[in-house]
């Protein structure tokens, strides 16, 4: 159910304050607030004693709002490369845009991860529980794949002009399809009818998406 970003941001509180920093937190209500009004209409909360009290399905939207939020961080930080100081405040605006189906696959995409770039716990979703058996992120640097193991490049990741415009040389774009042949004395990768020999820096800035 959709809600404001202002009363997602509440429920990322609740949660947190209570569940995670034990602190007992609970919003005052004051006659008349939109927030509290808006959480109450959904079934999200109910007031008691000038105080808004989640309920279950609150509490259930609450912690999906915090698993929005960290794998919004993680998607930035992993795939984006956004600077860490700018990272919490782009993820607040960036989960609002998540919606369940996105989310999964963003948390699929990135390899059902554990931890936030700060740290913080991420619970496992629906999508963690279904993909087990694939642990590997699927989207991946290619020295993390296997000898042998095709894939298609997703993008580049670097910020050196030079590491993109000899990468790029070589004719290596997203959609491409690669296949790593060995890793050892340097990483052998074909890509067409042409292969290419690289050391290991410039096969970690060829991040590519498994083929399943």
């Amino acid at each position: 159910m959709n809600i404001s970003d202002r009363a997602q941001e509440i429920l990322e509180k609740y949660w947190i304050d209570n569940k995670e920093r034990k602190k007992g937190w609970m919003m005052e209500v004051v006659s008349g607030d939109p927030i509290a009004a808006e959480l109450v209409k959904v079934g999200y909360a109910k007031e008691e004693e000038g105080y808004l009290k989640l309920t279950e399905k609150g509490w259930d939207e609450a912690h999906s709002c915090v698993r929005r939020h960290r794998l919004a961080e993680c998607l930035l930080s992993d795939v984006l490369d956004i600077k860490q100081e700018k990272i919490h405040e782009l993820g607040c605006k960036f989960e609002h845009a998540l919606q369940k189906d996105v989310e999964e696959n963003i948390c699929t995409l990135l390899g059902h991860p554990k931890t936030c770039p700060h740290g913080r716990p991420i619970a496992e979703g629906a999508c963690c529980r279904e993909d087990r058996r694939r642990p590997r992120r699927l989207v991946l640097p290619l020295t993390e794949c296997e000898v042998k193991e095709r894939a298609k490049v997703a993008y580049i990741k670097t910020d050196k002009d030079h590491v993109m415009n000899k990468l790029t040389a070589m004719g290596i774009l997203p959609g491409l399809t690669v296949q790593l042949l060995r890793k050892t004395p340097s990483y052998l990768f074909q890509m067409g009818e042409s292969q290419f020999a690289i050391d290991k820096g410039l096969a970690e800035k060829i991040h590519v998406r498994l083929t399943k």
